[in-house]
């Protein structure tokens, strides 16, 4: 998946948390990324690799008449749940069910996921699926949150899409409203985050 990010003022990204590895590619102005304290300016022409699962923020310094773009990449072509079902597999490695989960929901936010649900398509029982995620310091109604705000903020950016039809897309059945917890995420507001697409300046 890829997104192309313009943007006409000053904007931060927080909490980017992807499924997969992540490439950031600077393609006009400067970025600054933010990880574990630490910052490093990105420059036009630069790329950066993020791999799966690190926190990141992402800051734009664009301006009216002088506005930043990136491209952000996605290598989400790592193998899901749908995929492992298909070749027949049996349940993957413990250390695996994190990525598994992550990508699966990325992928498929549409659909009713919780810990039964997974349990039944890899054949193990609920119960070892909360166990061996507690053991990697993760939660599965965590993980399915997260991502599926991080599909949230790809669509958001790629097409014009009304909050409802945002949340139908991401399957958001979350008691709290999609517009407080994507802010409360990413630091930004959805309305703002429709303005980075390109067809939006």
């Amino acid at each position: 998946m890829q997104v192309q990010i313009r943007c006409r003022s000053r904007v931060s990204l927080h909490r980017l948390i992807p499924a997969f590895p992540l490439r950031i590619t600077a393609s006009r102005g400067q970025h600054i990324l933010a990880a574990r304290g630490f910052s490093r300016t990105l420059r036009e022409g630069q790329t950066v690799s993020i791999p799966a699962f690190a926190s990141i923020d992402l800051h734009l310094a664009g301006s009216l008449f002088s506005p930043s773009a990136c491209t952000l990449v996605l290598d989400d072509a790592a193998v899901d749940l749908r995929t492992v079902m298909k070749v027949g597999a049996t349940a993957p490695k413990v250390e695996y069910l994190r990525e598994l989960i992550s990508g699966t929901v990325f992928h498929h936010p549409q659909q009713e996921w919780n810990a039964r649900v997974m349990a039944s398509a890899l054949q193990t029982t609920p119960d070892r699926i909360r166990t061996a995620l507690f053991r990697q310091g993760a939660a599965f109604t965590q993980i399915c949150r997260t991502q599926r705000l991080m599909r949230a903020l790809f669509e958001s950016i790629q097409s014009n899409l009304s909050v409802a039809d945002l949340k139908a897309r991401i399957g958001w059945a979350d008691s709290r409203d999609l517009e407080a917890s994507f802010y409360d995420w990413f630091g930004v507001s959805l309305q703002t985050v429709s303005r980075l697409r390109e067809d939006s300046l």
